[in-house]
């Protein structure tokens, strides 16, 4: 009996010797004029995968294992010169104000090197040299709300997983494991209509970490629309061109409008953010083309009224990494027969908090998530939810609002 007691004392110290060889720094990004908050900076270790993003209020938390004690824990935001710190000057106890200042880039200079080719042709023609395509597996947190109009939330998710992606060989071949994962869901809500379920599948995700494809991409889509470079910026100390797009005059089918970042240099995706051109003339049909989530048949002449999406990209060691999307959908959910209408929106953030490139073992089949909707796939656990895995630090009142949910049910 001693025995045992001795080794569970042993055990314990040594779990608490590890963590605290960890370093769990909380702060704050804003603008150095003005002191405006930063929303979705992006706060990590200098040139690596490991990091998070700010919230909306410019708020972050990172957990910073020892391993990375001696490099520097930088914050980058599109238009500011990268501001950088030494890890282990970084007082814990103490909030870390970041103050990044504002960094005009010119244009002119810049234009003259575009070749007579489509810039963003030759932006595609470089996504191998530029985005890793290869084998990797993904650590990463998902946070996802639904509310209808009368600003009732109805739904929120929020899961820390590993992605494993296998290259090019398809995304059916790709695998993802929850880690940890919660859910609250307004059950007589979706009893109203039909008892569906509304969430993000492994397939989505795969797709929005593969560059190359990204139905906005695609040549068909393409051809649809006009691309020019209407101005310039910064990124991580790097000049990056603003490429604005939108459809052609008489265009038809899918038509998009919105910007591509890429770095001068490389033709690198930086960044990518657009709307779906959708009018009350001629509303799309729920869940077709490039929406996120999955539903079950059956919801009569639901339609999606808006679809927003951006993608960033974070560079590391010479290549780019998907660091950051956000999605933004409304629909309006109808069940002809019964004559109800919910119109809802769906916000969610996916983040990229590290990359591993070697000895990525993958788990056995039976820890690995469904391809269904992962909404299904997680708790109703609430009590100490985030411990060792980083996220995008939520807003002061997710909690409150996760709670009244439950309580609903």
């Amino acid at each position: 009996m001693r025995k045992k007691s001795l080794l569970v004392i042993m055990l314990f110290s040594l779990i608490t010797t590890v963590a605290q060889d960890n370093k769990r720094i909380s702060g704050k990004v804003i603008d150095e004029q003005t002191g405006d908050p930063l929303a979705f900076s992006h706060v990590g270790i200098f040139n690596s995968s490991y990091g998070t993003v700010s919230n909306i209020d410019g708020d972050f938390t990172l957990i910073i294992p020892s391993q990375y004690s001696e490099d520097k824990l930088s914050a980058s935001y599109l238009g500011y010169e990268l501001k950088s710190y030494k890890v282990a000057s970084i007082d814990a106890d103490k909030d870390l104000i970041i103050k990044l200042k504002s960094k005009v880039t010119q244009l002119p200079e810049l234009v003259i090197r575009v070749k007579e080719k489509s810039i963003i042709e030759e932006a595609i023609e470089a996504i191998p040299k530029n985005h890793d395509q290869s084998e990797m597996k993904l650590r990463a947190f998902w946070r996802a709300s639904i509310w209808n109009k009368s600003d009732n939330y109805v739904q929120m998710t929020e899961y820390a997983f590993d992605m494993f992606r296998h290259g090019d060989i398809g995304e059916e071949e790709n695998s993802m494991k929850i880690l940890r994962g919660r859910v609250a869901r307004d059950t007589a809500f979706f009893a109203d209509i039909g008892g569906m379920q509304i969430g993000v599948t492994p397939p989505s995700l795969f797709v929005s970490s593969l560059l190359k494809e990204h139905p906005l991409l695609d040549k068909k889509i393409r051809k649809k629309h006009i691309y020019k470079i209407t101005d310039a910026t910064s990124y991580n100390d790097r000049a990056v061109f603003i490429v604005s797009f939108k459809p052609k005059e008489k265009a038809k089918g899918k038509l998009f409008e919105g910007q591509i970042l890429l770095d001068t240099e490389s033709l690198a995706f930086v960044k990518i953010s657009y709307r779906k051109l959708i009018s009350e003339e001629n509303p799309e049909k729920v869940f077709d083309g490039l929406s996120m989530a999955s539903m079950v048949v059956g919801l009569g002449k639901s339609t999606m009224d808006q679809f927003e999406n951006e993608l960033n990209y974070q560079l590391v060691n010479g290549k780019w990494y998907l660091s950051h999307a956000k999605y933004d959908i409304n629909w309006t959910m109808r069940r002809a027969k019964q004559g109800i209408i919910k119109p809802v929106t769906f916000n969610a953030d996916f983040v990229v908090t590290d990359i591993l490139k070697e000895d990525i073992v993958v788990p056995p089949s039976d820890e690995l998530a469904s391809k269904g909707i992962l909404e299904r796939q997680v708790t109703k656990n609430t009590s100490e939810f985030w411990e060792k895995y980083n996220y995008l630090k939520a807003d002061n009142n997710f909690e409150e609002l996760f709670q009244e949910i439950l309580d609903r049910q």
